[in-house]
């Protein structure tokens, strides 16, 4: 912590404006978290004895063990420490998880065989969604009128729902293997009523089904987001792109959403297996060629 903050005391009320400042800089759909958090560690520091100001790097890394959990907690507290606590609760067994992603070659077979008659509506989030990197909130909320038809692509202007960060996509006719500013122009031209969060968030899932993938229940509405992270990177996209595609302020959060595909793992391995009998017929021509020279030599 700083050191000068200990040769003073810093007047209730300006703890007070401090606190406020910091609660509106929380996103509303995540606020009642962090307010959880911090009634939680209020009655963790009163059992323990601790004033409000006993607030080291000491007693959090006390309290981050004991629960074995990142903490989220509404204190400045240094960005190196953080780091440090986040490396070391990482290598306990604790492991996030992550919603599954579909592979291009997956979401191409769904838009070319699924009929559209059944499946319009989950083409269209599917493609909007992959296409921009979309919250399943941000596709709930999304108007007509943020859909802005170029001719040959369309302008989309995502609401802002969680951050301060206005974003906008395109999506192109050629994008995919199908035409997919017809197939969402047939759907706005049909003006259905607007999809719930609930059938927005099942959009992965039906997809997963129709493919005959396993578990397809386990396949969220959060796999469009990290597909579109993993695709963008996979076409060469370095990490500022991504970040700025997905909205994302933070590389370590940017990185989280990007995962290799099955598919790029098996190229891996393929090139690997390549490059190995490539040497291995080079070595045996170095090896023959001079023992044949040899042979020869000796026999005559």
């Amino acid at each position: 912590m700083n050191d000068n903050a200990e040769s003073f005391s810093i007047p209730a009320e300006i703890k007070q404006e401090a606190q406020e400042a910091t609660l509106r800089l929380l996103p509303a759909k995540s606020k009642h978290v962090y307010e959880k958090e911090m009634v939680e560690f209020d009655n963790w520091r009163k059992k323990r004895d601790l004033g409000e100001g006993a607030i080291t790097e000491e007693v959090l890394r006390s309290l981050l063990f004991q629960r074995g959990e990142t903490f989220c907690c509404l204190f400045n507290v240094d960005e190196i420490f953080y780091a440090e606590i986040n490396a070391e609760i990482g290598s306990r067994k604790y492991k996030t998880k992550k919603a599954k992603i579909l592979e291009r070659n997956q979401i191409e077979e769904f838009l070319k065989k699924a009929p559209d008659v059944e499946y319009l509506q989950v083409k269209v989030a599917l493609i909007l969604g992959v296409a921009g990197a979309c919250r399943c909130n941000e596709l709930t909320f999304l108007d007509i009128s943020d859909v802005q038809d170029k001719g040959s692509y369309l302008y989309v202007l995502i609401p802002d729902m969680k951050t301060n960060i206005s974003r906008s996509f395109t999506v192109m006719e050629e994008a995919f293997s199908v035409n997919a500013v017809e197939m969402c122009r047939k759907y706005i031209s049909l003006r259905p009523k607007a999809a719930g969060i609930n059938t927005i968030s099942k959009t992965f899932s039906k997809v997963a089904s129709f493919l005959g993938l396993p578990d397809p229940e386990s396949f969220t509405g959060h796999g469009m987001r990290r597909s579109s992270a993993t695709l963008l990177a996979n076409a060469g996209g370095d990490i500022t792109i991504v970040k700025r595609h997905g909205g994302w302020k933070s590389t370590t959060v940017a990185e989280n959403y990007i995962e290799e595909p099955l598919s790029s793992k098996m190229a891996i391995e393929m090139a690997i297996a390549e490059k190995i009998q490539d040497t291995c017929k080079k070595l045996a021509i170095v090896i023959v060629i001079p023992i044949d020279k040899l042979q020869y030599n000796l026999y005559n």
